[in-house]
């Protein structure tokens, strides 16, 4: 249908109408806030599963001041590890995935669909978060 509508890309969005309804993420630095209002440690390890963060470091810099121990698979795998999937979005989404599910902890930071998947899939596990 996008191909037969030229105009599909072309809406009109209320952001401040769409973050009253929760219908976007969690900005770093609200999730610096609600971390530690939930009394999260502030030197866990934090797995950023996202890619690029809009408005980039300076907008990261918060939530690293509140959690220093943020990591990205970037810092976890070797560059050569990192290039057989460095192309493939789905390939870096899969790994984002298997981390997070594997995870101690799940806070999304955006109810999306990795998210309710993820959060499906600990439940069928029975992974219990407190």
């Amino acid at each position: 249908m996008r191909y037969a509508y030229p105009w599909w890309k072309e809406k009109v969005i209320n952001s401040e109408m769409k973050r009253k309804e929760g219908l976007c993420p969690l900005t770093p630095e609200e999730t610096a806030l609600v971390l530690t209002a939930l009394g999260i440690d502030r030197n866990v390890q934090i797995y950023i599963a996202a890619g690029e963060i809009y408005g980039g470091e300076r907008r990261m810099r918060t939530l690293e001041a509140a959690f220093p121990n943020l990591v990205r698979k970037e810092d976890l795998l070797e560059p050569s590890d990192l290039n057989f999937i460095q192309n493939h979005s789905s390939q870096m989404a899969a790994l984002d995935y298997l981390v997070s599910l594997e995870s101690d902890r799940f806070v999304p930071t955006y109810d999306g669909n990795m998210a309710k998947v993820v959060e499906g899939h600990r439940r069928f596990l029975g992974v219990q978060e407190d």
